[in-house]
Parts: structure tokens; sequence; C-alpha cells
């Protein structure tokens, strides 16, 4: 039996949400919203009065995807070039708008590609590129996105795992970045997607056209996810909560999987099992629109920056060890989650868990892109490699700088533990 005081109170998961902004939105749900008032607010704070910028607010990043490709209306069988990790929800929006995706290698140092990978699979076909930035890791992009700009491509960031401040200053070669806000991400507004359109006014009227003949989400469901959060939110980000709560599932239910319970409890959306797409194509409900003007007036990016620095003592102590942190040569790296890859993520995540460290293994839908069929592809098998071998640590904003290190500590005995009984790993 673990003992309360083994238990690192921290997960894996953490709700980057206060009470205080649930208090203060509630009204919203109360009595009517001039929606423009809000975008407008959000705008300003995100484009500070560029011209040749717009935004777009809507229901999360698949949503917004679903749109630009909806406008851009591109012939059946075109061609878009991503990065090689992604939801597999992303891609399902990128087929079933008749775009084959075609997945370039990974570097598990960067999380990034080379302009090289990208040439390899231009074709006639190809009509844009997708670069994603996966677990923070923001790697320069701005060789490729100059070369896929040259050849007159649609250039599309998906930063749904890169926010780092509303204001912060993005590449204006890019067509289109968007960012997410659901329920595990940063500055998390329980839902919602803003999506930034450069130098291209005849899209965003497009996109906005299709976005109203949509109907509104109803606020019953943003009410029910709100509520659905709230569980895993005490749970996971209080520190004496998360120790007291963890010990007894540990010590009393040993059987029952609360990681899965939690993981279910934020999962996004019940898809439309007779039109996937159907699920995304609503408008923003007033109580989210509120919600998202707040998190983006009160973010604190100095906060922020602190938690980063913490965070990167880890990675040191991990990679000192001889571990790989994906996103670790990234310049002015910032975390989404926080991976590790180890030899034997399932023998070491029990361990890790026994002596009190809640690691997780299926944290996020992430997974590697599948190539299409076709012997012109190829299938990603060394960014598979390593992927394969993550393992997720209860790093996050919110823990101390104490706490981090006893957990990146404990992770190398165990690996070092697990070597020593197979040489082989």
């Amino acid at each position: 039996m673990i003992k309360g005081d083994q238990i690192v109170p921290y997960s894996a998961l953490y709700i980057d949400m206060q009470y205080r902004h649930l208090f203060n939105t509630l009204w919203a749900y109360l009595k009517p919203v001039d929606q423009n008032k809000y975008i407008q607010e959000i705008e300003e704070i995100w484009l500070g009065g560029l011209k040749n910028q717009k935004i777009l607010i809507t229901l999360c990043v698949r949503a917004s995807t679903d749109l630009v490709l909806q406008a851009l209306n591109w012939p059946p069988g075109s061609e878009v070039i991503i990065t090689g990790i992604n939801i597999p929800d992303m891609i399902q929006v990128l087929r079933l708008n008749g775009i084959i995706p075609v997945p370039v290698e990974v570097n598990a140092d960067t999380l990034g590609c080379t302009l090289d990978q990208f040439k390899q699979f231009y074709t006639h076909k190809t009509k844009g590129i997708m670069i994603s930035y996966v677990f923070g890791a923001k790697f320069d992009a701005s060789e490729i996105i100059d070369w896929a700009k040259s050849k007159g491509l649609f250039i599309m960031e998906d930063e749904a795992e890169s926010f780092v401040a509303p204001n912060a200053k993005l590449n204006p070669n890019v067509d289109f970045s968007t960012f997410s806000f659901g329920s595990i991400k940063t500055c998390s507004a329980f839902g919602g997607s803003i999506s930034v359109i450069r130098n291209n006014e005849a899209l965003y009227r497009k996109m906005k056209a299709l976005q109203e003949s949509y109907p509104k989400w109803s606020q019953k469901n943003y009410f029910k996810r709100t509520l659905k959060n709230l569980i895993p939110m005490i749970l996971l980000n209080s520190q004496k909560i998360n120790r007291s709560s963890r010990w007894i599932f540990i010590n009393l239910f040993p059987n029952w999987d609360y990681k899965e319970f939690v993981v279910n409890s934020i999962r996004g959306f019940q898809k439309n099992s007779s039109d996937v797409l159907q699920t995304y194509r609503f408008r923003v409900p007033d109580p989210m629109l509120v919600m998202l003007a707040l998190r983006m007036k009160t973010f604190d990016v100095d906060q922020f920056n602190m938690a980063t620095q913490r965070q990167i003592v880890g990675q040191s102590i991990l990679k000192k060890g001889g571990l790989i942190v994906p996103g670790h040569a990234v310049e002015e790296r910032k975390f989404w989650l926080y991976p590790v890859v180890v030899p034997n993520p399932e023998t070491t995540y029990k361990i890790l868990n026994a002596r009190g460290i809640d690691a997780y293994m299926g944290v996020t839908q992430l997974d590697i892109v599948e190539s299409p069929i076709g012997s012109s592809y190829q299938y990603p098998n060394k960014t598979l490699s390593y992927f394969k071998n993550i393992l997720y640590l209860p790093i996050h904003q919110n823990a101390d700088l104490k706490s981090i290190q006893t957990i990146c500590k404990e992770v190398l005995e165990v690996v070092d533990m697990l070597k020593n009984r197979n040489p082989k790993l």
C-alpha cells in the first residue's frame, strides 16, 4: 500500500481554468449577449488594428479547418503536404473534403520537418501545406513557408497545441493559422477556436458567410461540457484533492481505471455518425464566446513563461540522463503536455504509478498520420519509431520546481533499473 506522502500531487493532465472564470461567465446563460461586442474585443487583443488580417471564431480547430477547405473548394484528389503527427479527426476533416493528406516525417528533436522533406512530396496535385506544431514545440518553419509561398501554395498552420499569448507574433506569409482552446489546452475556454486569415478578404468573407449559415451550438451542450469538465478539474488541479483521491483509487480501487474516466470526461464532441462534418458545422454559443473573450483578456503571459522555465529544468534533467524529450531542440521551447521517450513505456508507466507518479500513456488523441496507399508515398516509420515509446509525465504549468525535479529523477532511476534488468533495452 502506497503512503500519501509518496504521491506527487500532480497528474499529466491539467485543466487550465480557474473557478473565477466559470463564475464570471454564468450570466451569459441568463440574458442575451451582443456577440459582435465580444468578437471585437478578441479582435482588438489579437490583431491590434492590423488591416490585412481577420479573425474567425469557431467551435473548434476542426470546424475552422473544415470552413477554410469548403471556401477554397479545391478539386477532389488535391494534395496537402502535412507534418506527420496530428489527431485522426483533423485528417478525417481533410479527407472528407476530398483532400489527400501527404505526411512528412517529424524529427524527434525539433518535432519539425525540413524543406527538403516537403519538396520531396511536391507534385502538380499539391494545393497547400499544413504545418502542425505539437506538444507546444514551435519549430522554425520559415524556410518551408517561404518556399510554399514562392510556389503559390496555400499555407496553413495548425497551432492547436502551441498557443503562447493572444498577441504573439505570427509569420505574415501564412495564409491561415488556427488555435484551440479546448478542455485540456493552454488558456482553456472548454472549447472554441480562434483563426487568423491573412491577406485574403475574399476568403474570409466566404468562410464567414458559410459559418453564418450554420445553427448555433446549443448553450445546453456547452453547459453540459462545463459540468463534465468540473470533476476532472477538481480532481486534477487541487494538490490536496489530487493526492488524497489518487491514494483512494490506488489503494482501495486498484482495478478501476480512473485515468480513462478522466480522459473520457474531457473528450470534445459526440460525432454525428451519419455525417461527421455536421458535428462541427455550428456557430459558437454565447457563453463560449464570452468565456473566450475573458480568457484572452486575463491570460497571464508572465506566469506562463515562469512555468515554462520550471518545465525546461525538467527537460534538462531528462536530457542529461540520456532520454529524449521530443521538441527539446526548439528555441524558446514551450510545453503542452510533457512527453518523454522511454525504452519500455508500459513497464515504466506501471512502476512510476506504483511510486506515486501519475504518468499517462493515452492522454491525447495525437497519432502519426498514415500515408496514402500507393508506391509514390512513404509511411512515416521514423516518426512511429519514437512516437510509440512516448510516456506523458505529470509536469505542467501548475507543477512546482521541487516536484518536477523529483519526477524526472524518478523517471531516470526507473529507466536505468529496467536497462540493468534487460541490457537490450
